[in-house]
């Protein structure tokens, strides 16, 4: 199984100066982000990767796209998205950034998509565009703003249409 896991604005934003423009906000998307991706391979660009901090997620496997080899114990370099695949031991779970999502996501299974509820103009990335054509939802859960989560928020689930 492969699937992309995203958290995004509005208008699509996922990222700015290397960060998520909504930065540590939302503190239950972490969590469902935890929870979906653990026991997987994640698969992730290297502007990603430096985000992170430049150390492996754990408890999962974690590759890294990259032209050049991250040096990191526990972190897997590969040099394309299919290679990354090969290499990929569990469920794949592709985690950004946009270059990576959009080179993706025709491979993908299920989509997990955190729908925030605001805008952030700061953005500089921006996840794909989601063609209802070949993707339809199948789950929607709603999450109000509390003393967590800065954003109102969906998690959403789409599968790719047979």
């Amino acid at each position: 199984m492969k699937m992309i896991i995203v958290g995004m604005g509005k208008n699509r934003e996922i990222g700015a100066n290397q960060d998520m423009p909504w930065s540590r906000a939302l503190r239950d998307d972490l969590i469902n982000f935890k929870k979906l991706s653990s026991g997987k391979s994640v698969i992730m660009g290297y502007r990603t990767f430096e985000s992170i901090g430049k150390k492996p997620l754990p408890n999962r496997q974690n590759i890294v796209v990259s032209r050049e080899p991250t040096g990191v114990e526990g972190v897997l370099t590969a040099y394309s998205l299919e290679a990354a695949y090969a290499l990929a031991q569990y469920d794949v779970v592709v985690m950004g950034g946009g270059q990576i999502y959009a080179d993706a996501i025709d491979d993908m299974d299920v989509l997990y998509v955190t729908e925030i509820d605001a805008e952030f103009p700061e953005a500089t990335v921006f996840f794909p565009k989601i063609d209802q054509t070949k993707w339809q939802e199948t789950s929607r859960e709603h999450h109000e703003i509390d003393e967590r989560n800065t954003y109102a928020f969906d998690f959403v689930k789409y599968e790719r249409k047979v």
